[in-house]
């Protein structure tokens, strides 16, 4: 297996796989999961059924007919067939119904495990490519989900039928049962080879279209809109985009290509193997070894017992395919408790006193060189502390540092004597508020734009209010067509934007909000900012303006 193969999964892993399925189609739906399985084998219940009445309704017609019967004789079979069909027909359209209620709810269950991960991941794991590639295929294979599901009921409802119609077929000629069960080998054997090959093609293509997305999300993103226009770039940019497109287009034809020789030459058995059984029952009619009512429920059975295990084979196959995406899946979620159990549990102190770095050194997962070495530092309380230096001279690196946002590499970062690489992340960075240079907009409401940060308390317009005044943002936020309840964001206010130095103060008046004794500001923050007054909760709070161009 090359580096850029997936991890194989055979039919061994299958089992496995099965049960992870079932598993999660339980916790996500565990009602329409019953039900649609109690509809398929209802389902199953009425094709045995009509086989059965089937074959009593054809010898009463000949009976019927070779004896000058009446048509009312035959006037039960053919209410009591068409019940039975019409009864699975319903069942078969409420199952229909309840699998795609569960496709969907299997589809959030997996895609909240995966932003459990992403929720969790600490920050240096966002630096690692391999990171966005796996959530990157995750993501494009978000409806293997319910693939997964149709897998295990296509299967499930194959076998139910052929369970059946072999009920059928046994009493009639149970020779032809070897031939039947064969039918399943070339279906189930082109369908996994299908999931093999486009899955192996999707896991190699992965970088490629984070690159063509991006490059898209370029040509229609507002942000990078005036760049684009300034430098001309519209053209070479979409050149790039198309290019990676034809490759993936061309490579994807190459693959189509090879499976559908397999599929045909599939088909083909299939179709070679279900005449193999027709002539074996014509045979056995001319013999007189089974009667003509009995030979022709047995065409039949075998036209539908045929179908049913070639749609075995295709689920399982289907199956197989959704599997490695499972696999992927699984394997991706696994990192949460591992996650998990790396982070120290102590608990961070309640004040703010002083806040040391002794020494520290940090690298970068993807990088050969450190973007810190051997830094030192000491904050006080009430001190306003500015950090002055060359553009990539580590200023932001260590910003989130002090802020948890990354362990450093050696050395210690103290907070009143205590060491933060022994305390729960989480509880450090409720200590701390940061605004970084490149701060989001979230195009949410100017109250939720502040009182984000400090979630608890994001209810409390009153305080909210505060905080936009602490900034200086209260005048123009008031203004707004709805104040406080303005969605922000240009395709909100009427097509256009806040100011940079207007969005500015939201992101500063949210790190007032937080109420934390550590701020940090990753730019020199707005004019007019009023400082904290000695009787707020930021009294003693030191500003860290980490001002890019000194």
């Amino acid at each position: 297996m090359g580096v850029d193969d997936p991890p194989p999964v055979g039919l061994r892993h299958l089992p496995r796989l099965a049960r992870h399925a079932l598993s999660i189609a339980w916790t996500a739906g565990r009602g329409d999961l019953i039900l649609s399985t109690a509809l398929q084998v209802l389902g199953g219940l009425g094709l045995a059924g009509l086989l059965l009445i089937g074959r009593s309704a054809l010898e009463e017609v000949l009976r019927v007919v070779t004896s000058a019967g009446s048509i009312s004789d035959i006037l039960p079979w053919v209410i009591a067939i068409s019940l039975v069909a019409a009864g699975q027909s319903l069942a078969a359209a409420l199952q229909r119904e309840r699998q795609q209620i569960l496709g969907e709810m299997v589809g959030r269950y997996v895609e909240g495990r995966v932003l459990d991960v992403t929720g969790a991941a600490d920050l240096a794991m966002f630096d690692e490519p391999e990171f966005h590639n796996r959530v990157q295929r995750i993501q494009s294979s978000g409806h293997q989900a319910l693939n997964m599901i149709f897998g295990l009921s296509g299967l499930f409802r194959a076998l139910v039928g052929v369970v059946a119609a072999l009920v059928a077929i046994v009493a009639v000629a149970p020779a032809l049962l070897p031939l039947l069960a064969l039918v399943v080998l070339p279906a189930w054997f082109a369908a996994s080879r299908r999931g093999e090959a486009f899955h192996k093609f999707f896991w190699k293509m992965t970088p490629r279209d984070r690159e063509r997305h991006y490059l898209a999300g370029l040509l229609q993103s507002r942000n990078s809109a005036k760049e684009v226009r300034a430098f001309g770039l519209a053209a070479h940019l979409r050149r790039r985009h198309d290019q990676l497109y034809t490759e993936r287009i061309t490579e994807l034809k190459k693959v189509a290509r090879r499976q559908l020789l397999v599929t045909l030459g599939a088909n083909l058995m299939i179709g070679a193997l279900l005449a193999a059984t027709l002539f074996t029952v014509a045979w056995l009619s001319l013999r007189g070894t089974v009667p003509l009512a009995s030979a022709g429920i047995a065409v039949a059975g075998v036209a539908l017992v045929g179908g049913r295990l070639a749609e075995a084979g295709w689920s399982a196959g289907a199956l197989t395919e959704s599997g490695r995406y499972l696999d992927d899946y699984l394997a991706f979620t696994a990192l949460l408790p591992r996650v998990r159990q790396a982070l120290p549990t102590g608990t961070a102190p309640t004040g703010f006193a002083r806040l040391t770095a002794e020494d520290v050194t940090f690298s970068y997962p993807t990088s050969t060189e450190p973007a810190l070495r051997g830094v030192s530092l000491e904050v006080a309380a009430g001190e306003v502390v500015a950090l002055v230096g060359e553009n990539g001279s580590g200023k932001t690196t260590l910003a989130k540092l002090l802020a948890g946002l990354y362990r450093p590499d050696g050395g210690t970062i103290r907070w009143d004597g205590t060491d933060m690489s022994t305390v729960d992340p989480d509880g450090w960075r409720e200590h701390v508020a940061v605004i970084f240079q490149d701060f989001e907009r979230f195009h949410l409401t100017a109250a939720d734009n502040i009182g984000l940060g400090r979630v608890a308390l994001a209810h409390d317009l009153e305080a909210i209010q505060a905080a936009a005044g602490q900034a200086g943002a209260d005048r123009f936020v008031e203004e707004l067509p709805k104040g406080y309840a303005t969605q922000l964001g240009p395709e909100f206010i009427g097509g256009t934007d806040l100011s940079v130095g207007q969005w500015q103060r939201i992101a500063l008046a949210r790190a007032f909000f937080r109420g934390a004794p550590f701020i940090i500001l990753e730019s020199r923050p707005p004019h007019s900012t009023r400082a904290p007054s000695r009787s707020s909760s930021n009294a003693s709070a030191p500003c860290w303006p980490a001002a890019p161009y000194c």
